[in-house]
């Protein structure tokens, strides 16, 4: 079973993720409104492990306060978008994230793999297409 799954189970993409999107797009709302900049968005979406509408959410929510910034809601997973996501980061070898980014998925990901008897992951050395090697 994937690792992604058994960690979305346990948080049920429910409110810490919701809190740190937030906390997340308020900054770089902020940040894109103090810079010119007249448009925001995420690739959050771009996983299939991911809420769609509670990333969108939050990034309209962190938009909103500002007259002069959008969050553009596109939906990159259409369109063989996923599937275009792997094949680039195959091809430039980008660094594979095992984990959502937050400590508690990066716990609860470890405890599941040490129940099954694997690794628990180790930060900073998995790429995209290194089991093709």
């Amino acid at each position: 079973m994937n690792t992604h799954l058994i960690c979305q189970s346990i948080t049920k993409r429910g409110r810490r993720c919701t809190m740190c999107f937030d906390m997340r797009f308020e900054r770089t709302a902020l940040y894109a409104h103090e810079n010119g900049f007249p448009v925001i968005t995420s690739s959050l979406g771009i996983s299939r492990w991911k809420n769609m509408a509670q990333i969108n959410d939050c990034g309209h929510r962190a938009a909103a306060p500002y007259d002069d910034l959008e969050y553009w809601d596109f939906n990159w997973r259409k369109g063989g978008g996923s599937s275009r996501m792997i094949e680039i980061s195959k091809r430039e070898h980008f660094y594979q994230q095992e984990y959502c980014g937050c400590a508690y998925s990066l716990r609860d990901t470890n405890n599941f793999r040490r129940s099954q008897g694997r690794e628990p992951i180790k930060i900073g050395v998995k790429y995209y297409g290194d089991d093709e090697e």
